[in-house]
């Protein structure tokens, strides 16, 4: 079987991670053939590790580029399965069965460039969280046919599975630098509108202004250049000009720059870092939320999207399963995204996400701060639960049955099918 994934495998994004999740729950089968397409996703960097696994995609990426030399000669190399990790409006058919993975979205609706394109081009969705699967399928628009004015509804026709990320074992590799605070939160994430780092910057400083507590970013706008970490430390220098650095005793520490996994695991496990924060509007599923909180890190986090998944476990009961919260919730209110984050056909204006509550945040802070025993013993009773439900083996199952499960009612290279070719 031939399979064409086009997908950013090699880009230190959450999408990158993604489309090597889906590699390697395809490549263990020896029925399988993948070509792979190899993505950017915007200006994010590349990842500079070559090991046993980098050698096995690259194999795979030559498979793709000698079928495209091949088609120059007019040799047609023809798919079976077509799979795209990335956003749907991006998905162009080239196989009789079409898949996209994707991370969905982080407001509370989808725009209708993304349910048309579904409809026409896509057999199949796969998300890894059930918010985003709810979005994609409660998302509906009055369509209205300009020549006979004939109204229906435009909604997600196609099947939306639900394949989480899986808890990675990754040996760390400690970071050579020094916190001078007694307790600290840590926060990995993008800069930009959605992440709210900003705020929850100011947020942080405004509750522990006098006290020996430290706030660990590691954040950049999009890649590890000096302009990039120039650009983000003078977007931070602006967000605290309002306070007095000499008088205040809290510290915020930038980390900035590409990190290996071993690396950034490491941060999950430093003595020296207490609990993980985020004051989000939205996630389609929150991975490093997901390292920290299966690493048995306390996680305080915004009550919605899709990081709930996780941070609520199904614990026995006795003979009942009961939904157990095991995180500090920040309280939250559904708003519309603001002008400055929409995003043609990806964030449509009207969509809304969380604002988080600047109260509730500060308390929440306050209350893993001055609890921490508590808050650690919550933890590592999720730490226990997500790793037993999201391990590498059930993951790469769920994975590779969700690809493959329909292909029984395609006949393959054999019938009328369209076939697109590179």
């Amino acid at each position: 079987m031939k399979i064409l994934m086009e997908a950013p495998i090699l880009t230190q994004s959450g999408y990158g991670e993604h489309s090597r999740l889906v590699f390697r729950a395809l490549s263990v089968r020896n029925d399988i053939e993948l070509y792979i397409n190899p993505l950017n996703w915007g200006q994010t960097s590349w990842i500079s590790t070559f090991d046993s696994e980098r050698e096995a995609i690259e194999k795979s990426i030559n498979n793709f580029f000698h079928a495209h030399e091949n088609m120059k000669l007019g040799i047609e190399t023809k798919f079976d399965i077509h799979i795209h990790v990335g956003i749907p409006n991006e998905f162009e058919r080239k196989a009789p069965r079409s898949i996209c993975v994707t991370a969905g979205i982080e407001t509370d609706r989808v725009s209708a460039d993304w349910i048309i394109k579904t409809n026409k081009e896509i057999d199949k969705l796969i998300v890894p969280s059930q918010h985003a699967r709810n979005i994609f399928v409660s998302t509906a628009y009055e369509a209205v046919d300009e020549k006979n004015e004939v109204r229906s509804v435009l909604q997600c026709a196609c099947p939306v599975d639900v394949v989480p990320y899986p808890v990675k074992k990754i040996l760390p590799k400690h970071l050579d630098f020094e916190t001078e605070t007694e307790f600290n939160f840590l926060s990995i994430a993008l800069l930009g509108h959605r992440k709210n780092i900003e705020n929850m910057t100011k947020w942080f400083v405004s509750e522990f202004e006098n006290e020996s507590v430290g706030l660990i970013l590691k954040t950049g706008a999009s890649s590890g250049s000096v302009m990039d970490r120039e650009y983000t430390e003078g977007v931070l220098k602006n967000t605290l000009s309002s306070y007095n650095k000499s008088n205040r005793k809290c510290k915020v520490y930038l980390l900035h720059g590409d990190l290996t996994e071993s690396e950034i695991h490491s941060l999950y496990h430093r003595e020296d870092v207490h609990a993980y924060v985020t004051a989000t509007h939205g996630e389609g599923y929150g991975l490093p939320i997901f390292e920290a909180a299966y690493s048995g890190m306390p996680v305080i986090a915004t009550n919605w999207s899709g990081h709930l998944d996780f941070l609520n476990a199904n614990i026995r009961r006795k003979k009942k399963i009961q939904k157990k919260e095991l995180f500090a919730k920040v309280d939250y209110e559904l708003k519309e995204i603001p002008k400055k984050a929409v995003w043609d056909k990806i964030l449509v204006e009207g969509s809304c996400w969380a604002y988080p509550d600047e109260t509730s945040f500060r308390k929440q802070l306050r209350k893993v701060r001055n609890n921490y025993n508590f808050y650690k013993k919550q933890a590592n009773e999720l730490k226990v639960e997500i790793n037993k439900s999201y391990s590498k083996e059930i993951v790469l199952s769920l994975m590779a049955k969700s690809i493959l499960e329909d292909i029984k009612d395609i006949n393959f290279r054999d019938g009328k099918e369209e076939i697109m070719v590179l």
